[in-house]
């Protein structure tokens, strides 16, 4: 390998938005996350931020009045 070529390989914290910190190497200083294997879903088997946001609830609310011209096909069937 050549000399004084290649980015500096050292220790870095990595600090979670829910408060978890971790060592680890890498180029680059300190790391933020806004998760982390202590509070994601998948990992913890609960109930996430991301199933909190009722994403269903917001797509029906949003296309409620939306009706794709299926009232049409009902009426000319009946």
């Amino acid at each position: 390998m050549k000399k004084d070529i290649h980015p500096k390989y050292e220790v870095c914290k990595v600090t979670c938005a829910c408060g978890n910190t971790f060592e680890t190497k890498s180029t680059v200083g300190d790391i933020r996350v806004s998760v982390c294997s202590a509070c994601h879903p998948f990992y913890t088997g609960k109930k996430g931020r991301v199933i909190e946001a009722g994403r269903l609830e917001k797509f029906r609310q949003k296309y409620a009045g939306v009706d794709y011209g299926q009232k049409a096909a009902k009426e000319k069937a009946e």
